[in-house]
């Protein structure tokens, strides 16, 4: 009998696995993009009030400074509406969302423009094309309600998107994980470029100097 309960309960185990839908993921690059039907409680993004225009601001909730700052950047009119959950809104085709530190996880959402509307989006993560219709099989955003996405990796600052063909409405931005690899502030980069300059002409003189003539 308990042989007989155990192999009943396998069953009725497996047959419940394969009825619940698991969310589908792809890996490129050390980064993975998964499709949720929900969201964690990660940090969000909040808008800083009402904007309009190409670049428009928010800050990630609880983190002061510089480290909180949210940049979203488009050649399309963007939009925000007021204080809150950081809704951009307007015909996007494209969008850059920078922050000012670097995170280990990133969800987000997107919404079609017309009801009933299917389209694709590439993105790049930190400036390197990651994710196309090549190899992310579900890079894609559907009907008109909501797509939900978590992208998790170490050290998340830049992610950018295409649309084909644009999407309406991008929003629940959050973050989580506030990573060890930081973003470079801008006087460690003009060091390390400083260093290297150094480095190069260094090499150059001892270059020069080894030239040896015949008498």
């Amino acid at each position: 009998m308990i042989i007989k309960f155990g192999g009943a309960a396998a069953l009725a185990l497996s047959a419940l696995t394969v009825a619940m839908p698991a969310s589908a993921a792809v890996t490129v690059g050390g980064f993975t993009l998964t499709a949720n039907d929900s969201f964690g409680g990660q940090n969000g993004v909040h808008s800083n009030g009402t904007q309009s225009g190409n670049t428009i601001y928010g800050n990630v909730n609880g983190v002061s400074g510089n480290a909180g700052d949210v940049t979203f950047t488009s050649t399309n009119a963007l939009s925000i509406t007021g204080k809150g959950e950081a809704t951009v809104q307007g015909a996007i085709t494209n969008l850059d969302v920078l922050f000012g530190s670097a995170w280990d996880n990133l969800t987000f959402s997107f919404a079609n423009m017309k009801k009933g509307s299917d389209n694709t989006f590439t993105m790049l993560v930190n400036g390197i094309a990651l994710f196309d219709s090549s190899n992310c099989s579900i890079c894609t955003v559907t009907g008109s309600g909501q797509n939900k996405f978590t992208l998790a990796g170490t050290g998340i600052y830049d992610v950018a998107f295409n649309f084909n063909p644009g999407i309406g409405t991008a929003k629940q931005f959050r973050v989580e994980g506030l990573s060890s690899a930081g973003v470079p502030e801008p006087a460690t980069w003009a060091l390390m470029i400083m260093g290297f300059g150094a480095v190069g002409g260094m090499l150059r003189s001892r270059r020069r100097g080894a030239v040896r003539f015949a008498a």
